[in-house]
C-alpha cells in the first residue's frame, strides 16, 4: 500500500500589528521592521527584538547618559533584526526608534553620528545620512550605516560585507525599510 504523500503546514503567519496614520505608527513597532528577504535566515526571533533602554545605551559612547537623552527626545520604544543574505555574501540590521512626535524622531536622527566613518550620500533619501567603515584589509568585514526617520519612528540600517561595502547595498536595504515604515505593507 503507497503512503499517502506529505503535506507541510503554512509557516505560521506573524501576529504582529501596526498600523500608519500620517507621521504616527501605531501597534507592534516589531510589524514595521525591514522584511527578512526570502531566502535569507534572520538571527534570533523571525519577528524581530523589542528592546529596552539598557539594550539601547550598551551601543553609545556614554551608556549612563543615554536614557536621559532618550527622554529628552521623548523616547518611547524600539525594535531591531538581524539577517543573513539568501548567498551568504552580506548581513543586514535594522533597528528603530519610535519617539512622541516626527519632530522628535527628525531631531534624533539629525544628531545621529559616527565619528569614526566615512560620510556617504544614501540614494533616494535626501534626508538620510550615510557612514562607510572600509576595513584595514579585504578579508576582513566592512560596514555601511544609514540613519534617517519616517514620521515618529528614526530607523538605522546597517550592511555588513567582507571587504569594500557597496553603497548601493545600504540605498536598497534603506528604501525597503523607509517604503516598510511609509506603508506598514
Amino acid at each position: 500500500m503507497p503512503l499517502p504523500s506529505l503535506t507541510l503546514a503554512p509557516s505560521p503567519a506573524s501576529p504582529l500589528h501596526g498600523t500608519v496614520s500620517g507621521d504616527t505608527h501605531g501597534g507592534d513597532l516589531r510589524f514595521f521592521l525591514l522584511p527578512v528577504p526570502a531566502g535569507a535566515q534572520p538571527y534570533g526571533d523571525q519577528d524581530g527584538t523589542a528592546l529596552t533602554v539598557a539594550d539601547l545605551a550598551k551601543n553609545y559612547r556614554t551608556p549612563a547618559d543615554t536614557q536621559q537623552v532618550l527622554t529628552s527626545y521623548g523616547y518611547q520604544e524600539a525594535a531591531y533584526r538581524r539577517y543573513r543574505s539568501g548567498d551568504g555574501q552580506s548581513e543586514v540590521e535594522a533597528q528603530l526608534m519610535r519617539f512622541s512626535s516626527g519632530d522628535d524622531a527628525k531631531a534624533f536622527a539629525q544628531g545621529a553620528g559616527y565619528a569614526q566613518g566615512t560620510p556617504v550620500p544614501v540614494a533616494g533619501d535626501d534626508a538620510a545620512k550615510g557612514f562607510l567603515f572600509k576595513p584595514d584589509q579585504q578579508a576582513f568585514t566592512g560596514e555601511l550605516v544609514g540613519v534617517s526617520r519616517v514620521g515618529d519612528v528614526e530607523y538605522e540600517v546597517r550592511v555588513y560585507v567582507k571587504g569594500a561595502p557597496d553603497q548601493a547595498l545600504l540605498a536598497d536595504a534603506m528604501q525597503r525599510q523607509h517604503d516598510r515604515l511609509g506603508t506598514g505593507g
